[in-house]
């Protein structure tokens, strides 16, 4: 697929070679964006250093105890060095928020060698993440010893009965502008924020938002996804930079000074959930 912006309109050529023309053309194709690719080919996914752990649990499978002290209707964390493991309930079949159907979301993030995590059984290396399918048994018997291991008990349950377990290498990305011409970059195809912040669904909205804003203030499309980019770039930046500070205390190399800072800043529980999953001063 390629992208080409014009003087009276953007052309779109597919794969199957269809030609199509547009006034403007949104990429909103993700954090691995292909139109972002052939754009910004300088601008690289920078891997950070460490992954997120994911998987979810049936709430009515965890000890009475456990499922007490994790206070289903709250976030809950547990932050050993260099370590965060957080919690939420999130609904079971069919949207069901009843206790006997919702299940709980862990995620967790540890130090790794990336490479051989993204090696599956077969000697297969993927490329920026694995089916969890795939994951190796000693990777996951290995997590979870990490998890028995660094957790409180009521955690390490958690981790352990999770069905299917699966990690996300964390990265960051930023770009210096949103928009090409007639061509602007939405959502995930532009910033890429660690997920510290919870800021992903919020950004995409927001780039929505201001998008529509831009157009309905100019019509003509350059100048209005011109300021839609200005606008937006500046808060896709701040974004990124809030969750790289949040997530500084668990890198295992700090990079400069300004990591290093930011990893002492958020070494206290009490500062890392002030501001995890918190937005207001985007």
């Amino acid at each position: 697929m390629s992208v080409e912006d014009g003087p009276d309109y953007a052309t779109v050529s597919l794969r199957d070679g269809s030609v199509h023309q547009a006034d403007m053309v949104i990429a909103a194709d993700g954090f691995r964006s292909e139109v972002r690719g052939r754009l910004l080919p300088e601008v690289k996914l920078e891997y950070v250093g460490y992954i997120a752990w994911r998987g979810l649990v049936d709430e009515m499978s965890l000890s009475e105890p456990t499922r007490d002290a994790l206070l289903f209707e709250k976030f809950a964390f547990w932050l050993p060095p260099h370590e965060q493991i957080l919690g939420y309930p999130v609904a079971g079949q069919s949207n069901s928020t009843m206790p006997s159907e919702r299940r709980y979301n862990r995620a967790t993030s540890e130090d790794v060698d990336l490479p051989d995590l993204l090696t599956d059984a077969t000697g297969k290396r993927w490329i920026g993440g694995i089916p969890p399918t795939l994951i190796r048994p000693d990777v996951l018997a290995d997590m979870e010893e990490a998890a028995n291991t660094l957790l409180a008990p009521q955690f390490a349950e958690v981790v352990t009965k999770a069905k299917q377990a699966l990690f996300q290498p964390i990265f960051d990305l930023e770009v210096p502008k949103m928009a090409f011409g007639r061509i602007a970059l939405l959502g995930d195809a532009a910033f890429v924020a660690r997920p510290h912040c919870g800021m992903d669904v919020i950004k995409a909205a927001g780039d929505a938002m201001a998008l529509t804003a831009a157009l309905t203030s100019d019509s003509d499309v350059r100048r209005a996804l011109a300021e839609y980019s200005r606008v937006r770039t500046q808060v896709g930046a701040a974004i990124v930079q809030h969750a790289r500070h949040l997530g500084a205390y668990m890198q295992a190399q700090l990079r400069n000074e300004t990591d290093r800072v930011m990893a002492e800043r958020y070494r206290t529980p009490e500062a890392v959930m002030r501001e995890t999953a918190v937005s207001a001063r985007f």
